[in-house]
This record gives C-alpha cells, structure tokens and sequence, in this order.
C-alpha cells in the first residue's frame, strides 16, 4: 500500500447552514456539492471538505474531524491493514473508480483510506496575499466542542 496523501476531511455539526455559511463566507470556500444533510467544498488545492448535518447517513463517524488517505486500491490497502490488524468499522463503499473505509486508528478515532481519479492541483499564485479573510457578523458564536 501506497499512501498518496490526504485528499479529503470530514466533520459533522448540528447547525448545518451555520457552518456552511462559516466555510463559504468567512474561509472563502467553493461549495460544489449540496445535498440531503452534506455540504461537499473543494480547495483551490483540489482536496474535498465535507460538512455532515444531523440528516447524513455520515454524521454518526465524525464525532471528531476524520481524515481520509488517499491510496491506489482501496481493496488491497484494506486486506493489507487488515492483516496488521486494524480495525475497519465499515465495508468498503463506492464503486470501483471511486470507493472508501473507515478504520479505526490505535488511537481510537476514525479515519478512511479512499481511492479516487481526482488529481491533486497545483495551487494558482495568490492574487492578494496579504489580504485578510471575509467576514460575517451574522454567525453564530463558536461553542466549543471536544472530541
């Protein structure tokens, strides 16, 4: 098994627009991808952020943010972690261009091994590099919570 890198993260929150409008308008994230408890958000470097509302099938795994390795064969990667004995905690889901786990780390948090076609990009020149992020005083305070 080859480890590419982390391409992907997860989190779950109980206040699914709050937290949308947080990542899109105060860190200036594209959004590319709404759905049934899910906001999908891609970085200028190509890796995706997920938010998991309470109504994601997801919000139960992401008690803490999960990071998921992008590998070559998700399959092979599994069956390899597998005989070191790790834990998975779900099948592999997807299809074959594109499938995940989840495992469960020494630990004891959650983290996934994901195949996937989706390159990494090459960040484009920051335009303003000084610049300081937007804002939104219509947020909601920060509560805190531990994972």
């Amino acid at each position: 098994m080859r480890v590419l890198g982390y391409t992907w993260a997860g989190v779950r929150t109980a206040d699914l627009k709050s937290t949308t409008r947080f990542f899109a308008d105060v860190l200036g994230l594209s959004a590319i991808h709404k759905g049934e408890g899910l906001v999908q958000f891609e970085m200028l470097s190509g890796q995706l952020f997920e938010v998991f509302g309470s109504k994601s099938r997801y919000c139960q795994f992401h008690a803490c943010p999960v990071l998921g390795f992008q590998v070559e064969d998700v399959r092979a990667a599994r069956k390899e972690l597998e005989s070191r004995g790790v834990q998975f905690v779900t099948h592999i889901a997807g299809k074959k261009s594109e499938a995940w786990t989840y495992f469960r780390g020494p630990d004891g948090y959650l983290y996934e091994l994901w195949q996937t076609a989706r390159p990494l990009k090459q960040l484009p020149p920051n335009p303003q590099p000084n610049r300081p992020p937007r804002s939104n005083s219509r947020l909601k305070p920060h509560r805190s919570q531990s994972c």
